[in-house]
């Protein structure tokens, strides 16, 4: 029996009516470093998956959003996305020629005959028990701060948004919520799986007392978040990092990298060399800041990581940032010169795309002789898309060492081409090795990450690549790793003390068991995107952030 969800009707007449949209986002969305426009393939989908949607729930009786809100609404929704993408049997041909993966044999959601319209095989199906480690989390600090911080600027005779009003653009009500600790708190923990999350910062300018200037999440602010999520949980819920960009003004780096450490502890290091155009092995920058990571690593009391954790963005070059420092390869040449440090590449580095949009399209099998070739499609070049970093661990020898592939944004950006997510998750196991990818989800700017936690834990790579190209099958135990096992050894966590302490959690487990009573444990099908959902909003923000950085 379907699970009634009373509090759509009981919803007063005054509030916005809930949409009627998938439980996967396929509309147009951004993390604030790129925009990704909704493709043809995502608009087909989704008509297609509201049209099954309406079938389903009349069979049923029930609501329409009801059944979107179950978990059978998001088994229909994978299913969808596998007749589109070529796999099953569909009297329904208008999707099959939708996108990157018309005409593929197999997609990667193998959903069980009748799961569609059987509640309990749904949550079989999309259910687990997994230590989820998310290693990219984010949020803001809260409004009144931030307005106070950026006041209103004048650029060109032009009047700039404040980033806040751009990032509100998703708020109904704008309110101070919509993307600060207190909506973390909520997306993260009370409307997914996610066990532990690792709040992460973005690249500020350093003051003269070597704290970080006009920053959108500070170090001690994100000290803050962990500490008030983890007293509401009686346990370690939330890690994080701190923020250096050692590039500018190393001598106060290091020194906040000193004071940061002492006075509350971090579970690693977090920089972005293309902002500021840097690189790792530069002897005058990035060298001096992972042997002060090192430093302080050896003489840690125990209650952190095991080894000094630096985590690098690359790829995904934000307006601004320089896509050549955006390569992985000096991430290669720190990870030999300094094999007793672990090294997380962000978003694994998907790289150098003219729009997001060509990064699922173009995410194909890696060939270190690859180039783009109309007439043989199979070949894909090594500086696009994941290849980037698979190439440069592979010229490296590194595959199983020190160098990790972290899938924020990744995932979410291929979750909906299944033989893309094939590429992309079979080339990373393959030669960045099981043990060595991570994660991520980059929320709460794609609000709960439960929709992609979901989607993995149904994915498969489909039989037809591992055949071709050597993929290993995705089973249960490196879903596993992936989720949380991998990133649990580096960040020095254990996965079974965690959930015994989550476990005699009472504070967040009453709250949440509240919720599920009143709104349902779904509730975050209705959920949107937290980032500009239009081009306009989208550039408005990238002028807003040039011009804060001086780059105007």
């Amino acid at each position: 029996m379907a699970e009634k969800f009373d509090w759509l009707r009981k919803r007063r007449k005054t509030e916005l009516e809930l949409p009627y949209e998938p439980p996967i986002c396929l509309t147009d969305k951004s993390n604030g470093e790129f925009y990704w426009r909704q493709t043809p393939h995502e608009r087909r989908v989704r008509e297609q998956i509201l049209h099954q949607a309406d079938d389903n729930a009349r069979k049923l009786g029930m609501d329409r959003r009801e059944f979107l809100a179950s978990a059978m609404g998001m088994a229909t929704s994978l299913s969808v996305l596998n007749l589109a993408s070529g796999c099953g049997d569909s009297e329904d041909t208008d999707i099959l020629d939708a996108g990157p993966d018309s005409g593929t044999p197999t997609g990667g959601y193998c959903i069980p005959k009748g799961t569609t319209l059987d509640c309990d095989a749904a949550n079989e199906l999309l259910g687990g028990n997994e230590f989820i480690f998310d290693l990219q989390t984010h949020h803001i600090v809260d409004e009144e701060m931030w307005r106070e911080t950026h006041p209103g600027e004048a650029y060109s005779g032009e009047s700039f948004y404040r980033f806040w009003d751009i990032w509100h653009a998703s708020c109904p009500t704008r309110d101070s919520n919509c993307i600060g600790p207190d909506q973390y708190l909520e997306d993260i923990y009370m409307n997914s799986d996610t066990t532990v999350g690792v709040l992460s910062g973005y690249p500020s300018e350093i003051c003269d007392d070597a704290s970080l200037c006009n920053a959108l999440i500070s170090n001690n602010d994100m000290v803050a978040t962990r500490d008030r999520v983890n007293a509401l949980a009686s346990s370690q819920r939330v890690v994080q990092h701190c923020q250096v960009m050692p590039n500018s003004r190393l001598d106060l780096q290091l020194e906040m990298m000193e004071r940061i450490h002492a006075e509350h502890g971090n579970h690693g290091w977090k920089c972005y060399p293309p902002a500021g155009s840097w690189w790792l092995d530069d002897e005058d920058s990035g060298i001096p800041f992972i042997e002060k990571a090192r430093e302080l690593t050896a003489n840690d009391d125990g209650c952190g990581p095991p080894r000094a954790l630096i985590c690098a963005h690359k790829g995904l070059p934000l307006q601004g940032f320089s896509r050549e420092h955006g390569d992985p390869k000096d991430v290669m040449v720190v990870a030999k010169r300094f094999p007793d440090v672990d090294f997380i590449v962000y978003h694994s580095a998907i790289h150098h795309m003219q729009n997001a949009n060509t990064f699922a399209s173009n995410e194909g099998p890696y060939d270190p002789d690859g180039e783009v070739d109309a007439e043989n499609p199979t070949n894909y070049p090594v500086d696009r898309s994941a290849n980037i970093l698979v190439h440069r661990v592979v010229e490296n020898d590194l595959k199983g060492k020190n160098v990790y592939a972290e899938l924020g944004s990744a995932w979410m950006l291929v979750m909906n081409y299944p033989t893309a997510a094939g590429h992309l998750i079979g080339k990373l196991l393959k030669y960045v090795g099981e043990d060595n990818v991570l994660w991520g989800s980059e929320c709460i700017w794609f609000a709960s990450p439960q929709p992609q936690i979901e989607a993995f834990r149904a994915f498969q790579i489909p039989e037809e690549l591992r055949d071709l190209y050597g993929y290993p099958e995705l089973t249960p135990q490196i879903k596993a790793k992936i989720f949380g096992l991998n990133a649990a050894r580096l960040y020095g966590v254990d996965p079974d003390v965690k959930r015994c302490e989550i476990a005699e959690d009472r504070q967040m487990a009453s709250v949440r068991q509240q919720m599920d009573g009143e709104l349902g444990k779904r509730r975050w099908a209705f959920q949107s995107m937290k980032g500009p959902r239009t081009p306009r909003e989208f550039r408005n923000l990238v002028r807003w952030e040039r011009f804060k950085d001086g780059l105007g």
